[in-house]
């Protein structure tokens, strides 16, 4: 029984935890949904018309895409420059993104909120919690 609630990883491995156990939850909730959807549309007897829209009408297009190459720029980034620099200009250009404009005031929310955030992360997680960050 002891085998079944032990877990035996290098402490340079640790950091691979807490994502397996997220995407397990996520794929888990995923299906859950589906489930859902599917038992209500047998309810209401529209289980066989199609009717599938994955986005709202007239949606951001500028904000969905960018947030994914930012997305995808940050998982790149992590391992060449590290994760506190990679994680300040992320959120620091996802900050922007979102706030709509590039004006001065905006700039300096986003620096400051990016910087703020990104040293505690880290703080918080790699230096007192003593995490392994990537």
């Amino acid at each position: 029984m002891k085998d079944l609630v032990t877990v035996e990883l290098k402490f340079s491995e640790y950091h691979t935890i807490f994502p397996k156990i997220m995407l397990t939850i996520l794929i888990f909730l995923a299906v859950l949904m589906l489930l859902l959807n599917i038992v209500k549309r047998i309810r209401e007897g529209t289980l066989t018309a199609l009717r599938f829209q994955f986005f709202v009408d007239n949606y951001d297009k500028l904000k969905f895409y960018g947030t994914l190459v930012l997305l995808i720029a940050y998982a790149f980034m992590l391992e060449p420059i590290g994760f506190l620099p990679a994680s300040i200009l992320f959120m620091f250009l996802i900050s922007l993104l979102f706030i709509g404009n590039v004006k001065k005031k905006s700039i300096i929310v986003s620096l400051a909120n990016s910087l703020a955030t990104s040293f505690a992360i880290w703080y918080l997680f790699g230096q007192l919690f003593d995490i392994t960050l990537p």
